[in-house]
């Protein structure tokens, strides 16, 4: 039974990953309005008659998100009903059920009341919550007790993570602003922005300047602390496998970012991007859970 629920857990992270990239999907190719304003009908429909491209899209990523919403309630009660004496797996479940739910509530919203492009930044911003609960949720299932994790470290290197992750949460709103206010292309060139140091002139080069400084501010963050850990933390391996993840991650998330301005938005480089900062977000909240963890 448990070997069951581990698979089953593995299959819905994969599929929680999969609801993130079809959103991706969905903003790059403009198809959020590809349903109108009904929800959870497209059109009024269930089935909707001779749908555009758009439609299909949209109409697609809601069918599987609602399928996924499931699959995550259902590792909810059953991880809860095999893991009873489990804090961690009682609150990383309370935790998966709340944000599947309430980023579905936020994607209706924005559907039935206007495509704001801050909600819709808030909404990436909680699907990546729900992503990462269930892939914490599934590998404290896989650890178990005997297998459970705890690092003992200097306390200002564990609030330097602490605040990392914060960073990084900031960082990925900023990035959805970008997509939904439709930035992207704003500053023309890379690393500079438009040919200039300082560019920004308008609201849309302002909010992909500010998306690019912050994201290389980050790896910059990352690789300090990468090679303070080598050098003073190496033999913890838990801690020092995460940051050489989260480096590789970081280094992939920049590099795409660059490729999405010189390939004008192309569509398999932007999913790229996207599939990168989940990881890279769902990494740093394993070792944050980590770190939290008491012996």
């Amino acid at each position: 039974m448990n070997r069951i629920l581990k698979i089953y857990g593995i299959l819905t992270s994969f599929g929680m990953l999969m609801v993130l990239l079809m959103g991706a999907i969905v903003t790059t190719t403009g198809s959020g309005e590809g349903c109108g304003n009904s929800w959870p009908l497209c059109y009024g429909e269930v089935l909707p008659t001779q749908p555009e491209l758009e439609t299909i899209i949209e109409y697609s990523h809601r069918i599987v998100s609602a399928a996924l919403g499931l699959m995550v309630i259902v590792l909810a009660v059953w991880s809860w009903l095999t893991n009873r004496k489990s804090k961690e797996v009682k609150v990383l479940a309370i935790l998966s059920v709340f944000f599947i739910v309430f980023q579905g509530l936020l994607g209706a919203a924005a559907v039935v009341w206007g495509q704001s492009s801050f909600v819709l930044a808030l909404h990436f911003g909680f699907s990546l919550i729900s992503f990462a609960s269930v892939v914490l949720l599934t590998v404290v299932i896989f650890q178990g007790e005997k297998g459970r994790v705890v690092l003992k470290i200097d306390r200002g290197f564990r609030w330097n993570a602490y605040f990392l992750f914060i960073y990084l949460y900031t960082l990925v709103y900023t990035g959805a602003l970008v997509r939904h206010t439709k930035a992207s292309l704003a500053c023309s060139g890379w690393p500079l922005c438009n040919g200039q140091i300082l560019p920004p002139t308008n609201e849309l080069e302002l909010i992909h300047y500010s998306h690019r400084f912050m994201a290389g501010l980050f790896f910059v963050w990352v690789l300090l602390s990468f090679i303070q850990i080598r050098m003073y933390y190496r033999d913890v391996p838990t801690l020092y496998r995460s940051f050489l993840i989260l480096l590789i991650l970081v280094s992939m998330q920049v590099t795409t970012g660059a490729l999405i301005i010189f390939t004008k938005l192309n569509l398999f480089i932007g999913l790229a991007h996207g599939l990168f900062v989940s990881l890279l977000f769902a990494t740093l909240s394993y070792l944050i859970m980590v770190l939290l963890r008491k012996s």
